[in-house]
């Protein structure tokens, strides 16, 4: 469930469970389906021992959701909670097909908890801040809010906070990186790892530096005073400097900061900055949703910077790493230059062209594993020799990361036709 090394003790203590049959829960049909499990076998040759490991169970879900034209249906929201809840306490693989779209298989199952994870990524229904407002998320990534004082938006918070933590469990079970960006510091905490000062840099910059002036004030007066070698005249013109650098600031007392009370003044702003952090109900939240799917401590597998890379991705890539994630087909032509054309035109993309180019070839926001990379194929011809390959898209198989390259004449067409069907993705899917 989180890797196949990591999971072999897993896999074993629940070989003998029993398969669950199709149930109908909250209006969610549930179609069980079996598949291979083969990921053991190596492990047990390596370790020497024998372990009988189950054949996964597949359950596909058909989700029928609100949009134009269906206005009376589930919200995609809705969807996802019963489907989560549903599903969670069950050791299977979810499928995902959406009702009146073509496709079945991984793409459609990346595209649901790309989309859940970008609905959980906001506020809940009622408009109660389930996240704090501060910075940018992809950037410092989520932590949450503190809780509202109202109970009824306390709750609802609180439920959404744990089926964050159900979606997590079960986006790590199946090996979806569903593009959730949560703050390591927030990974610390549910893993039970104490937050230091440092950790506030990566969730608020502004206030982490503005405490660190405070912090380097006090430090450059205990420098002074443990000066022997300067002077009394000039230990005190020094510390009169820095009166005048912390003069503007005022202790919870209503006085002055000044050499004389900054020691105190620096340990009451830190704990301060620290205590807005302190989220032991959210934490416990995440946690009880977790636990549905496996328990939280097995998440102690994980370092948080870890556990952050195998829900989130930044696409951030050189010559190097797109040679590993970039690959010809069997079928290529080995004189073509359209592999590299396709690699200059990746490395030229800015993030939002990135994560437009990634998503438009596996339905997914976040870099595929080299173990998994995007391999493209020549298109063909349906009559030879008929084809204006100039005016003609690249089309895409998501379930494989596969790509279908025309072959375009020059790099400028390549970019012109590849970045169109980016965009218009709906008219090069496959």
């Amino acid at each position: 469930a989180l890797g196949a090394s990591r999971a072999l003790a897993s896999c074993s203590a629940s070989a003998g469970a029993d398969p669950v049959p199709p149930v109908e829960e909250g209006g969610v049909s549930l179609v069980r389906t079996l598949g291979a499990h083969s990921y053991g076998m190596h492990f047990a040759r390596t370790l020497h021992v024998e372990l009988r490991v189950p054949q996964l169970v597949r359950e596909t879900v058909e989700i029928d959701y609100r949009r134009e034209g269906h206005e009376d249906k589930m919200d995609l929201g809705q969807w996802a909670d019963k489907v989560l809840k549903a599903h969670g306490a069950r050791d299977t693989v979810l499928d995902v097909t959406w009702k009146g779209e073509a496709g079945h298989g991984s793409g459609p199952t990346r595209k649901f908890f790309e989309k859940v994870a970008a609905l959980l990524e906001g506020d809940d229904e009622e408009g109660a801040a389930v996240w704090r407002d501060a910075g940018d998320a992809r950037r410092a990534g989520l932590f949450p809010a503190g809780l509202p004082e109202d109970n009824e938006a306390r709750t609802r918070v609180l439920g959404r906070l744990r089926l964050v933590g159900l979606f997590m469990g079960k986006a790590l079970q199946q090996g979806q990186m569903p593009g959730l960006c949560l703050a390591k510091p927030l990974l610390k905490l549910i893993l039970g790892q104490p937050l230091g000062f440092h950790d506030v840099k990566d969730l608020d910059d502004e206030l982490h530096g503005g405490v660190v002036k405070v912090v380097h004030w006090r430090q450059k007066k205990d420098d002074v005073l443990a000066d022997v070698a300067l002077s009394e005249d000039v230990r005190r013109a020094q510390l009169e400097d820095i009166d005048r650098d912390v003069c503007m600031m005022w202790n919870e007392d209503g006085e002055q900061v000044t050499c004389e009370n900054l020691d105190q003044y620096t340990k009451a702003l830190v704990k301060s900055c620290m205590s807005k952090f302190e989220i032991p109900d959210q934490v416990a939240a995440i946690r009880e949703g977790v636990s549905l799917v496996f328990p939280w401590k097995m998440l102690s597998l994980f370092q948080p910077a870890e556990l952050q890379q195998k829900l989130w991705s930044d696409l951030q890539w050189d010559t190097s790493k797109l040679e590993r994630i970039v690959r010809p087909g069997p079928m290529w032509p080995q004189d073509k230059a359209h592999i590299d054309w396709l690699r200059q035109e990746m490395m030229a993309m800015d993030m939002q062209q990135r994560r437009a180019f990634v998503k438009f070839v596996t339905a997914s926001v976040c870099m595929p594993l080299e173990e998994n990379p995007i391999i493209v194929h020549p298109q063909v011809a349906l009559r030879p020799g008929t084809e204006d390959w100039d005016n003609k898209l690249p089309t895409c198989r998501t379930c494989a990361n596969y790509l279908y390259l025309p072959p375009y004449s020059n790099a400028s067409i390549l970019q012109q036709r590849l970045r169109l069907a980016m965009w218009e993705e709906h008219i090069a899917f496959d």
